[in-house]
């Protein structure tokens, strides 16, 4: 009275589990070969680094204002985290000041200068500020708070064509100076004896100063910049900075014995 074959619902259910047992084995493996930081547990187990805080990932519509998103309050969750970040700096340098405060990554795009800028913006609700963009190879403060086209900054200072006075912006209650013209050589200018000597007039003026650091494995700047630093904050990307990359990164600062204090 019926067909004995094919057996249309044993092919059904067999299908079902191959599919079902083909998506686990895809998920198990795919989990095996992301080797990103996922949780502050795999920070602290993979860098041996505290985690200074958390930022939330913002809406796309926010993400225009992300150098001042603190300010501006617009999202009451990230400018919490800010809070929180600044706190943990505060409290963490309750034995040796930290004046200079260096805040770098592994690569472009992971947060450090969105980071740098609203932590600057947050200690300048309490103290003297100035924040300074030395990644010169790819330059974000400048376009971030809409400087005029030409504003002198860091390198302008540095090579002698502008004096500070005269490359310092104000914006959001604290200083700030740009990276000015793009050098051909940065490497040389942050290494030269006139950036150490201004860093260290710029301590008598300011509470604090940070700077906006070039990534540790783009090129050298970053270690330079460690070196004048009394304190480092490392930036990564929540499920997308390569866990061995950072672990380079924080490798190269910890031998040229750079004060890494913790990770955001």
């Amino acid at each position: 009275n019926k067909p004995i074959k094919p057996r249309k619902g044993l092919i059904l259910l067999m299908a079902m589990f191959l599919a079902g047992l083909a998506g686990v084995g895809l998920s198990l493996l795919r989990e095996k070969l992301n080797n990103t930081f996922k949780s502050t547990e795999d920070v602290e187990a993979k860098l041996n680094l505290p985690v200074l805080g958390i930022l939330p990932q913002v809406k796309r519509k926010q993400r225009k204002e992300l150098a001042h998103l603190y300010e501006t309050d617009k999202d009451q969750g990230f400018s919490e985290s800010i809070r929180t970040i600044r706190t943990s700096l505060v409290l963490s340098d309750l034995d040796i000041p930290h004046k200079v405060i260096v805040v770098t990554s592994s690569l472009p795009g992971e947060g450090k200068s969105t980071v740098s800028a609203n932590i600057a913006i947050a200690l300048g609700q309490m103290e003297k500020v100035l924040l300074i963009d030395a990644d010169m190879r790819r330059p974000t403060l400048a376009k971030n708070f809409e400087f005029a086209v030409g504003t002198p900054g860091l390198a302008n200072v540095l090579s002698g064509t502008s004096k500070f006075a005269d490359s310092v912006q104000q914006a959001h209650n604290i200083d700030m100076i740009g990276a000015g013209m793009v050098p051909p050589n940065p490497l040389e200018l942050l290494s030269s004896p006139c950036f150490i000597e201004l860093i260290e007039q710029l301590k008598g003026q300011y509470d604090r100063i940070v700077i906006d650091s070039p990534p540790t494995q783009a090129v050298s700047d970053a270690l330079m910049l460690g070196t004048l630093a009394d304190a480092l904050i490392y930036v990564i990307k929540s499920d997308d900075t390569s866990i061995p990359l950072a672990v380079k990164g924080v490798g190269q600062l910890v031998q040229k014995k750079v004060p890494i204090i913790g990770v955001v």
